[in-house]
């Protein structure tokens, strides 16, 4: 399965809202809303939106491997409590990136994930652009609600 992601903060409000797609042979999964609990900043925001993507892909047992495409490196890193790059990002407390990472591994129950870094906004005409600009926009459509 791939899962695109991407999510919308309004830092006065503390609001945060998502929107992600996911696709395999089996299915297409597109979905987007608002998180009820506030966000601490948009890292926080885009973090969610993975969690919510993995929760509703992850109820399908056949799946066994996830690709997951978001264009924020600080929640790749605390999702992965990858010790390189956490040193860079301090801008959540330790207990909630453990508490993240453990809800992503609650979730996959040993299907295989896998994070990678897609650039925003590139301009770039393809099916993954075209992806990317959804959830950018329809993100953004459910924060101005």
């Amino acid at each position: 399965v791939t899962i695109n992601t991407d999510a919308s903060f309004h830092p006065q409000l503390k609001h945060g809202a998502y929107a992600f797609w996911a696709v395999c042979n089996d299915f297409k999964i597109t979905k987007s809303g608002v998180f009820r609990a506030k966000c601490i900043n948009s890292h926080d925001a885009e973090a969610k939106c993975i969690l919510n993507a993995l929760s509703i892909v992850c109820t399908d047992k056949s799946v066994s491997k996830i690709i997951v495409n978001t264009d924020s490196m600080n929640a790749i890193a605390y999702l992965t409590l990858n010790k390189e790059h956490l040193s860079k990002y301090h801008w959540l407390e330790n207990h909630k990136k453990v508490k993240y990472h453990s809800i992503m591994k609650k979730y996959l129950k040993g299907v295989k994930i896998e994070f990678r870094h897609v650039k925003a906004h590139s301009g770039v005409k393809d099916n993954r652009s075209f992806v990317n600009e959804w959830c950018d926009s329809e993100a953004k459509k459910q924060l101005r609600k």
